[in-house]
Order: C-alpha cells, then sequence, then structure tokens
C-alpha cells in the first residue's frame, strides 16, 4: 500500500502557539473562580426570519466581548452556506442544533489549514451540540482521486477549553484542526482522509465515530483489485517536547469506511496518540504508524494501542517502536478528570441538550455531561 507523501500546509499561527504550550492552565484567558454556567441570553438563528437572526455570525456578532456568562444561541435546522468565527474576546458562546443531520453549518474553501476552515473558533469556553460542520471543497464521495484533494477544514481550535457534543465534522484533508488548547469532544462524527485530525490540540475523542474515505491514484480503475488505493492518516499530533502536555487520545470509539488509513503520523518530534478501546474496520494498514519526518526519532514518540477490537487492530505487522503504556499511564490519558479536567473546567460548562445524530457503540459508557 502505497503512502502519502504530501506535507499539508504548515502555518505560523500553529508554530507560534505551539511552541509554548507546556502546561494546560497557562493559557491566557479567564480565571476558572471567576466562571459560572449560567446562561444569561438566549438567541435564535431561523434561515426563515422566525428568529433574532438569519445567519449564524450575526447572532454571534451580536455577543457582547467579554462575557462571564454564556449565550446560548439555538440554530435551527436548515443548511447554512457560511464561515463563523468565534472571535477571542467572545467567550462563553455555545451553539445548539437540533439535530446533527438536520442542522448544517458548511462552506467551500480550501489551500490553508488556517483561513479555509468553515468554523474557527479563536475564544476560550466554546460548545457546540447536535450541529455538522462541513468543507464542501472536496466533493463528498467514497473515494477521490489524490491529485484533486486539498486542504479543506471544517473546523480550526486555536483556544483552550472547547466542547463538542454529538457534532459532524466533514472533510477530506485536515478535517479537524485541532490546533492548541484543552478539548473534548463526545459522540461526534469525522470525516476525512489525509490528517483530518491534526494539530498540537490535548484533547479526548469520547465514543466517536471516525470515517476514512478512499484516496486513489490518477491512474486507478474500477477494475483493479484495490482500485489504486493509498493509504492516508487519520491523526498527525503536533507534541513537539517532552514537556508539551498535548496529545490526542480515542476511547469507545469507531473507524470504518471505503479508504485505508494509518492511525497516525508525527508531526511533531513527541507526537502523542492513545487509541483505547477502540473498534477498527479493516481499515488500517499492518505497519499502524508512519514516523513522518522524525524517523530518528520514534523513541521520542507515543503511539500507543490498547484493548483495541476488529479486525484494523490486529498488530501483526505494526512498527516496531509503538509504545506500550502502563496501565496507570493508560488511565491517566482516558480519564478526562486527569487529562483535561485538573482545573475543572469541563464541570462549569452549561447544560447541553440531549444528543440527537451521530453515535457509535461504545465499549464504555461516556462520562455523564
Amino acid at each position: 500500500m502505497e503512502s502519502l507523501v504530501c506535507v499539508f500546509a504548515l502555518s505560523v499561527l500553529y508554530v507560534t502557539v505551539v511552541s509554548s504550550h507546556t502546561v494546560p492552565n497557562v493559557f491566557e484567558g479567564i480565571r476558572l473562580k471567576d466562571t459560572n454556567n449560567v446562561i444569561v441570553k438566549t438567541i435564535v438563528v431561523d434561515q426563515s426570519g422566525h428568529g433574532n437572526f438569519k445567519t449564524i455570525q450575526a447572532a454571534i456578532d451580536s455577543v457582547p466581548f467579554g462575557m462571564n456568562n454564556w449565550t446560548k444561541i439555538v440554530v435551527r435546522q436548515g443548511t447554512y452556506y457560511e464561515k463563523v468565527t468565534i472571535p477571542k474576546k467572545k467567550t462563553k458562546i455555545q451553539l445548539e442544533g437540533n439535530r446533527s443531520s438536520r442542522t448544517i453549518i458548511q462552506y467551500n474553501d480550501a489551500g490553508s489549514s488556517v483561513k479555509s476552515a468553515t468554523l474557527t473558533v479563536l475564544a476560550e469556553f466554546f460548545v457546540a451540540t447536535n450541529i455538522t460542520f462541513k468543507n464542501t471543497y472536496n466533493q463528498e464521495k467514497p473515494m477521490t482521486r489524490y491529485e484533486e484533494i486539498r486542504v479543506a477544514p471544517a473546523v480550526l481550535l486555536t483556544a483552550d477549553k472547547a466542547a463538542f457534543f454529538g457534532c459532524g465534522f466533514f472533510g477530506m484533508q485536515d478535517t479537524v484542526g485541532d490546533l492548541v488548547g484543552r478539548h473534548y469532544f463526545q459522540q461526534c462524527f469525522i470525516k476525512g482522509a489525509i490528517d483530518f485530525i491534526w494539530g498540537g490540540g490535548q484533547s479526548i475523542y469520547q465514543s466517536c465515530t471516525i470515517e476514512v474515505m478512499g484516496v486513489t491514484t490518477a491512474t486507478a480503475s474500477n477494475d483493479e483489485v484495490n482500485r489504486g488505493l493509498i493509504a492516508g492518516y487519520i491523526t498527525a499530533q503536533g507534541r513537539g517536547t517532552e514537556k508539551d502536555t498535548s496529545g490526542f487520545v480515542f476511547s469507545g470509539c469507531a473507524i470504518f469506511g471505503p479508504g485505508k488509513a494509518f492511525l497516525g503520523r508525527a508531526y511533531g518530534g513527541y507526537s502523542r496518540v492513545v487509541f483505547s478501546n477502540t473498534n477498527m474496520a479493516n481499515v488500517i494498514v499492518p505497519q499502524g504508524w508512519d514516523s513522518w519526518t522524525h524517523p530518528k526519532e520514534v523513541n521520542k514518540v507515543t503511539f500507543v494501542e490498547v484493548n483495541c477490537k476488529g479486525p484494523g487492530a490486529n498488530k501483526k505487522g505494526r512498527v516496531a517502536w509503538e509504545k506500550n503504556l502502563s496501565p496507570q499511564d493508560v488511565s491517566y490519558f482516558i480519564n478526562h478528570k486527569t487529562f483535561l479536567n485538573k482545573d475543572g473546567w469541563i464541570d462549569s460548562l452549561p447544560p447541553h441538550r440531549r444528543i440527537l445524530g451521530f453515535k457509535c457503540k461504545p465499549f464504555f459508557s461516556p462520562p455523564p455531561f
């Protein structure tokens, strides 16, 4: 199986923020003792005009800067064709959809891993529930020729303390820009082919479903046994130093799709990715992992699989440098209280609507929030 050799766009923004990302509580912003989960205002967005605004960005623009209480923006069902940005000083915004399959925000832009995102979150304390975010530049189809694919992110996260419940993220390359900060994803659906969960974030993906799309060569034909498939990459995590607290943790997830992929490749010299109790269909290449531009630093990379199941979880053929963690270390990473929430920020989030939409069958129930 041929592996992709393309290098996705490296941004100055990423290099700048990750270079100082060592301890999760040093982010500039709101002190937790100054926060509460009270929603003081609810704004309704309705395309038909039966709400406060017709567009999501107009609703966000109406929120004052520096709010210490939460503003809920209810997005009624429909497909909203717009780019959405949460400015840095517009903290404590909650976007709430009706159902992720019926409430969709999409845009068609490509070429930049930073500027082309459909949703860009620059502010701390952000929550989205039951909404799908799409970048439609790369057509949504099971097989796409490699030459047709461009960087086209659905979401870019550049701030600490964001959570997504029952949301969808659709793209092909760089779908989820988990750039920097602590983030929690529960029962979300993520679709892509190349580096489609990437960045230097410190995040847990709990009970999420991951679909690997197919990438083919330009000369592929339907008559070929493997249809000219090229292996993509699910993750590209950018942890850069030993003191960097970042990493991607997938717990109780499911991986399937028409394509083939590595579980991840090392975007940083200390890249860290953990898959725990995850059901893997026959989409994972035998090697499992790729060192990318860090072949001499594999001893510093932490790529881990623990208690995973399914044909894709067969470790025969895995790289020799895949790590084995102690039960104590695994417990630390998969527990949001120790890996993400030592300061209690998740407990300070407002109540969210019941998740309606994407669900996988987790091995273990997600934590009750």
